[in-house]
């Protein structure tokens, strides 16, 4: 039956490798997208994850508290594991004035680890160094009418610290959201926690090396150790300081399914057209192999066979070209958009480069689409085939 219907299928070549060919470019094309796109999610919590750090410790309830004093709290002593550091951050709304111009900022104080994870954000200048030397984002510093060099004071009255502290600006940032470039101020710790609040933070990041970006078996096992220490305080994995992005990650697979299922669909159509015109041209042969002895169960399985193998081999083919492409889209890649879609897409934060991601599970979900198309497009047409009564295929004239 195999050989059988391996030889049908090059009864007419022409229309075998057309089909074929659709079913290894939608095989191909899906390996592609989902390399892509997996990528793509993958920079976009990357960068969730530089923000936030691995676990974020903040006051109990901190979402429904808008004063710097009860947000602001004293860093406690946390027994973290080998390898994992901690980093304490300020952040309070001010007003920062530079000659008569004044904008509303957030000011952010950042360690010097935190310092420099701003390096890549640079747009002139340098980080600081030195107390009372700041980061502007451009927008800001356009909107105050400042440069490199330049002095701004900072101004937020009635709260715990001097409520007032003038910064050098050293640095422009370039950030990938233009909104929050207009109101980013990035100051030394130290400098942020004697204007807002001394001896104080609004969160603390927890960084772990070498976790896996979506390894979070480890991080709710160290959060429920530290929540003993964290009196007042609640701690939250990155995707929970996220609530709104981490509702993506859920959806992932599904999303997946249906993209690829579309491309299948499209493809399904031209096989089963294909299967179909083949039955036409065929009727008599079938209705020979029906009066010869063949059951319609064995006529059936040899559409379905011719189908299979179609699928099978020419899925094969664009299987090993859609993974020698992955290898080239995991070593980095630009998405080939307008720079107008380039723009809307640098707005949501994502790098310029993106590194593809595949899996054994988006290629099983492709082969396992491949497999089901096969199967589906036949079912009609060898159900047809099955039902031929000899004498009437004899004397069907196409």
């Amino acid at each position: 039956m195999l050989r059988l219907a391996w030889r049908n299928l090059w009864r007419t070549p022409g229309r075998s490798l057309t089909t074929g060919g659709v079913v290894a470019l939608v095989v191909f094309l899906s390996l592609v997208f989902l390399s892509v796109y997996a990528g793509g999610l993958d920079a976009f919590f990357r960068l969730l994850l530089e923000r936030t750090g691995h676990l974020v410790v903040r006051v109990e309830g901190y979402g429904e508290r808008e004063d710097l004093e009860s947000l602001a709290f004293v860093p406690p002593a946390l027994p973290l594991p080998s390898g994992a550091r901690v980093e304490g951050v300020v952040e309070g709304g001010c007003l920062v004035l530079a000659g008569e111009r004044s904008r509303y900022a957030v000011v952010t104080g950042l360690e010097p680890a935190g310092l420099a994870r701003q390096k890549n954000l640079l747009k002139a200048g340098r980080l600081p160094e030195a107390p009372g030397e700041a980061l502007l984002g451009e927008a800001l510093a356009q909107a105050l009418r400042v440069g490199l060099g330049d002095e701004v004071v900072a101004y937020a009255p009635g709260g715990l610290g001097l409520g007032v502290y003038a910064f050098r600006v050293v640095g422009l940032l370039d950030l990938p959201e233009t909104h929050l470039e207009a109101r980013t101020l990035v100051v030394p710790l130290a400098d942020a926690q004697a204007f807002l609040a001394p001896g104080r933070v609004t969160r603390l990041e927890v960084r772990l090396e070498g976790l896996g970006l979506y390894d979070l078996k480890p991080l709710e096992e160290l959060k429920a150790a530290l929540m003993p220490h964290l009196q007042g305080l609640v701690a939250e994995t990155w995707l929970e300081a996220n609530p709104a992005y981490a509702a993506i990650l859920p959806l992932y697979d599904t999303v997946m399914a249906l993209y690829v299922g579309v491309f299948f669909l499209l493809g399904g159509l031209i096989l089963l057209n294909a299967l179909y015109l083949s039955l036409v041209e065929r009727v008599r042969e079938f209705g020979l192999l029906a009066a010869l002895g063949l059951t319609g169960r064995r006529v059936m399985a040899l559409v379905f066979w011719e189908s299979l193998l179609l699928v099978g081999v020419f899925a094969l083919v664009g299987l090993g070209a859609g993974l020698l492409v992955h290898l080239e889209l995991a070593d980095g890649f630009r998405l080939p958009l307008p720079q107008w879609i380039l723009e809307q897409y640098r707005e949501f934060g994502l790098p310029e480069v993106l590194h593809g991601r595949l899996s054994l599970k988006e290629v099983l979900l492709t082969l396992g689409y491949a497999v089901g198309t096969g199967l589906l497009a036949a079912l009609w047409p060898g159900w047809l085939a099955s039902r031929l009564e000899p004498v009437e295929a004899m004397r069907y004239v196409p």
